[in-house]
């Protein structure tokens, strides 16, 4: 293995790294690797893959011909989430709350799409040139507040914290049905049913049961995503003085 094709070591960022090698082959690029990736990572309900298994959607022999391209495993999960922080926007020039509405909104729309971005946006920092653009358009609409570097950081991960914390239980409850053969809320219900039937004759939690058993707990759903959002808005606009806080309570 010669300079150009030697594995660097697992954990650095990709941007750290020198650029992609320029040379391309019919079947492998960066930009192809890394749009296989995510559509593999999409097709499975906890969103893990392999490099072997990418290796196979793409045609090639080993996974090590995949490393020239993206480094490392992490250098290929750097690439994947850059590419999915590039789905979520920030409205430019309408104030600071509808700029953070616009980020929390198109951002739950993209974790949506990719669940597993939830999961790895945790666990690689966001340098990328998509999650740059992103924090620096940001911080562009929260400047004229005033606020102090650390409160502006903080009202932005505010809200990128809800997106991908609910993104997280989402993909977690898709891995847990999964794996518990639970296709469907009907599902659950019926297997939790026997269960909560003997601990309602039993007496026990009453406030519970009365809960699980009445119809309506469901309809409407009072902490939507949206609505949650609203009210972090709510909260983060008391940080402000009255002319800045763009405040429209939504109840």
């Amino acid at each position: 293995m010669n300079s150009s094709e030697r594995r660097p070591a697992t954990g650095g960022l990709v941007w750290f790294d020198e650029p992609a090698p320029a040379r391309t082959t019919e079947q492998l690029s960066r930009e192809r690797i890394v749009s296989a990736a995510i559509e593999l990572a999409d097709e499975q309900v906890t969103g893990e893959i392999t490099m072997r298994a990418l290796a196979t959607r793409l045609g090639v022999r080993s996974p090590m011909a995949l490393y020239r391209y993206v480094g490392s495993k992490d250098g290929l999960v750097d690439l994947m989430t850059d590419q999915v922080y590039g789905q979520i926007t920030v409205p430019r020039g309408e104030g600071w709350r509808q700029a953070l509405r616009g980020l929390g909104r198109t951002g739950w729309d993209a974790v949506q799409r990719h669940l597993w971005f939830a999961r790895l946006a945790f666990s690689r920092p966001p340098m990328g040139p998509n999650a740059l653009h992103l924090y620096d358009s940001a911080l562009a609409e929260l400047e004229p507040l005033g606020l102090d570097a650390a409160t502006r950081m903080g009202f932005i991960r505010t809200v990128l914290g809800h997106v991908l914390s609910s993104g997280l239980a989402l993909l977690e409850e898709q891995t847990m049905r999964a794996r518990a053969g639970f296709r469907s809320d009907s599902d659950l219900e019926a297997a939790a049913a026997p269960y909560l039937e003997r601990i309602a004759a039993e007496g026990k939690h009453p406030h519970f049961i009365s809960w699980a058993g009445d119809p309506r707990r469901h309809a409407p759903e009072p902490q939507s995503f949206e609505q949650v959002l609203e009210w972090l808005l709510d909260g983060l606009a008391t940080l402000l003085p009255p002319e800045n806080s763009g405040h429209t309570p939504t109840g």
